[in-house]
Protein backbone atom coordinates (compact mmCIF):
# COMPACT_ATOMS: atom_id res chain seq x y z
CA UNK A 1 0.00 0.00 0.00
CA UNK A 2 2.96 2.32 0.66
CA UNK A 3 4.64 1.95 -2.51
CA UNK A 4 1.03 2.58 -4.47
CA UNK A 5 1.19 6.06 -2.67
CA UNK A 6 4.30 6.43 -3.26
CA UNK A 7 3.93 5.93 -7.08
CA UNK A 8 0.41 8.23 -6.82
CA UNK A 9 2.96 11.16 -4.87
CA UNK A 10 5.64 10.51 -8.18
CA UNK A 11 3.22 10.92 -10.95
CA UNK A 12 1.18 14.33 -8.66
CA UNK A 13 4.78 15.55 -8.51
CA UNK A 14 5.35 15.42 -11.76
CA UNK A 15 2.63 16.98 -13.45
CA UNK A 16 2.53 19.68 -10.98
CA UNK A 17 6.64 20.40 -12.03
CA UNK A 18 5.50 19.97 -16.10
CA UNK A 19 2.24 22.12 -15.29
CA UNK A 20 5.00 24.79 -13.51
CA UNK A 21 7.25 24.39 -16.45
CA UNK A 22 4.67 25.64 -18.93
CA UNK A 23 3.16 28.26 -16.95
CA UNK A 24 6.87 29.76 -16.48
CA UNK A 25 7.28 29.90 -20.19
CA UNK A 26 8.88 26.52 -21.28
CA UNK A 27 7.59 25.09 -24.10
CA UNK A 28 7.08 21.08 -23.35
CA UNK A 29 6.21 20.39 -26.87
CA UNK A 30 9.75 20.80 -27.83
CA UNK A 31 10.26 17.93 -25.55
CA UNK A 32 8.48 15.48 -28.30
CA UNK A 33 10.37 13.78 -30.38
CA UNK A 34 8.29 12.94 -33.32
CA UNK A 35 8.03 16.59 -33.34
CA UNK A 36 11.38 17.40 -32.94
CA UNK A 37 12.26 14.76 -35.89
CA UNK A 38 9.52 16.50 -38.18
CA UNK A 39 10.88 20.08 -37.42
CA UNK A 40 14.86 19.17 -37.90
CA UNK A 41 13.73 17.18 -41.34
CA UNK A 42 12.17 20.55 -42.21
CA UNK A 43 14.85 23.05 -41.70
CA UNK A 44 17.11 21.03 -43.58
CA UNK A 45 14.63 20.88 -46.61
CA UNK A 46 14.50 24.84 -45.88
CA UNK A 47 18.48 25.50 -45.44
CA UNK A 48 19.07 23.85 -48.60
CA UNK A 49 18.96 25.55 -51.73
CA UNK A 50 16.49 24.80 -54.64
CA UNK A 51 18.97 23.74 -56.70
CA UNK A 52 20.29 20.77 -54.60
CA UNK A 53 17.20 19.10 -54.76
CA UNK A 54 16.97 18.50 -58.12
CA UNK A 55 15.96 14.48 -58.63
CA UNK A 56 15.42 14.78 -62.51
CA UNK A 57 18.27 14.06 -64.78
CA UNK A 58 17.00 15.75 -67.73
CA UNK A 59 16.45 19.30 -64.67
CA UNK A 60 19.76 18.89 -63.97
CA UNK A 61 21.35 18.73 -67.30
CA UNK A 62 19.22 22.13 -68.04
CA UNK A 63 20.53 23.78 -65.10
CA UNK A 64 24.46 23.13 -65.79
CA UNK A 65 24.01 23.98 -69.12
CA UNK A 66 22.10 27.44 -68.33
CA UNK A 67 25.21 28.06 -65.62
CA UNK A 68 27.56 27.76 -68.59
CA UNK A 69 25.92 30.31 -70.82
CA UNK A 70 25.94 32.77 -67.64
CA UNK A 71 29.19 32.96 -66.86
CA UNK A 72 30.15 35.06 -69.81
CA UNK A 73 27.18 37.23 -68.22
CA UNK A 74 24.17 37.54 -69.52
CA UNK A 75 22.84 35.33 -71.97
CA UNK A 76 22.23 37.16 -75.64
CA UNK A 77 19.26 36.05 -77.55
CA UNK A 78 21.26 34.08 -80.40
CA UNK A 79 22.59 32.25 -77.40
CA UNK A 80 19.43 30.97 -75.80
CA UNK A 81 17.33 30.21 -79.04
CA UNK A 82 20.64 28.04 -79.57
CA UNK A 83 20.12 26.70 -75.78
CA UNK A 84 16.86 25.75 -76.89
CA UNK A 85 17.19 23.96 -79.94
CA UNK A 86 19.90 22.30 -78.12
CA UNK A 87 17.48 20.99 -75.24
CA UNK A 88 14.56 20.07 -78.03
CA UNK A 89 17.38 18.27 -79.83
CA UNK A 90 19.41 16.26 -76.98
CA UNK A 91 16.13 16.12 -74.60
CA UNK A 92 13.83 15.07 -77.30
CA UNK A 93 10.94 17.69 -76.12
CA UNK A 94 8.94 20.28 -77.78
CA UNK A 95 9.48 23.61 -77.70
CA UNK A 96 6.99 24.72 -74.78
CA UNK A 97 8.66 21.94 -72.39
CA UNK A 98 12.31 23.57 -73.00
CA UNK A 99 11.42 26.90 -72.57
CA UNK A 100 10.43 25.78 -68.94
CA UNK A 101 13.31 23.99 -68.49
CA UNK A 102 15.20 27.25 -69.71
CA UNK A 103 12.95 29.36 -67.38
CA UNK A 104 13.48 27.57 -63.97
CA UNK A 105 16.89 27.17 -64.69
CA UNK A 106 17.52 30.69 -65.02
CA UNK A 107 15.12 31.29 -61.79
CA UNK A 108 17.45 28.85 -59.95
CA UNK A 109 21.28 30.23 -60.49
CA UNK A 110 20.00 33.53 -59.15
CA UNK A 111 22.65 34.55 -56.51
CA UNK A 112 24.72 31.90 -57.38
CA UNK A 113 28.53 32.65 -57.28
CA UNK A 114 30.65 30.25 -57.97
CA UNK A 115 29.00 27.51 -60.24
CA UNK A 116 31.90 25.13 -60.77
CA UNK A 117 31.47 24.55 -56.42
CA UNK A 118 27.75 23.86 -56.90
CA UNK A 119 28.36 20.93 -59.41
CA UNK A 120 28.81 18.30 -57.10
CA UNK A 121 25.51 19.14 -54.79
CA UNK A 122 23.83 19.90 -58.28
CA UNK A 123 24.07 16.27 -59.55
CA UNK A 124 24.04 14.34 -56.04
CA UNK A 125 20.14 13.75 -56.08
CA UNK A 126 20.26 12.39 -59.42
CA UNK A 127 23.45 11.02 -60.20
CA UNK A 128 22.26 7.49 -60.34
CA UNK A 129 19.95 8.61 -63.09
CA UNK A 130 22.73 9.26 -65.71
CA UNK A 131 23.96 6.32 -67.35
CA UNK A 132 27.35 6.72 -69.56
CA UNK A 133 25.53 8.03 -72.66
CA UNK A 134 23.65 10.64 -70.65
CA UNK A 135 27.32 11.80 -69.02
CA UNK A 136 29.03 12.00 -72.30
CA UNK A 137 26.38 13.90 -73.89
CA UNK A 138 26.12 16.24 -70.93
CA UNK A 139 29.09 17.09 -71.03
CA UNK A 140 29.24 17.35 -74.81
CA UNK A 141 26.37 19.89 -74.52
CA UNK A 142 28.42 22.05 -72.21
CA UNK A 143 31.07 22.07 -74.47
CA UNK A 144 28.77 23.52 -77.03
CA UNK A 145 27.49 26.17 -75.37
CA UNK A 146 30.41 27.00 -74.15
CA UNK A 147 32.39 27.46 -77.75
CA UNK A 148 29.21 29.53 -78.71
CA UNK A 149 30.72 32.87 -77.57
CA UNK A 150 33.83 32.00 -76.76
CA UNK A 151 35.14 29.39 -73.69
CA UNK A 152 36.32 30.97 -70.37
CA UNK A 153 38.32 29.81 -67.33
CA UNK A 154 35.04 29.58 -65.57
CA UNK A 155 33.21 27.55 -67.70
CA UNK A 156 36.08 24.96 -68.25
CA UNK A 157 36.46 25.09 -64.35
CA UNK A 158 32.43 24.05 -64.04
CA UNK A 159 33.15 21.33 -67.07
CA UNK A 160 35.88 19.87 -65.16
CA UNK A 161 33.67 20.06 -62.22
CA UNK A 162 31.22 17.74 -64.17
CA UNK A 163 33.55 15.72 -65.14
CA UNK A 164 35.13 14.82 -61.87
CA UNK A 165 31.64 14.59 -59.84
CA UNK A 166 30.60 11.71 -62.72
CA UNK A 167 34.39 10.47 -62.16
CA UNK A 168 35.58 11.24 -66.10
CA UNK A 169 38.70 13.13 -64.84
CA UNK A 170 40.78 10.36 -64.61
CA UNK A 171 42.90 9.78 -67.68
CA UNK A 172 42.75 5.98 -68.45
CA UNK A 173 46.13 4.40 -69.04
CA UNK A 174 47.18 3.65 -72.68
CA UNK A 175 48.85 0.37 -71.41
CA UNK A 176 48.97 -1.59 -68.78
Amino acid sequence: MHILIGIITAVAGLLWALNSLQRAGVNLHALNPFAWFRRRNWQKQLGTKPMHGLTDSMEAAALLVVAIAKQNGDITRETKLEILSLFEKEFGIKRGRSIELYSSSTYLLQGTLNMADEVRHILAPSKEQFNQAHQSKLIDMLNVVAELEGTTQKQRDIIKAVESAFGQDKELPKNW
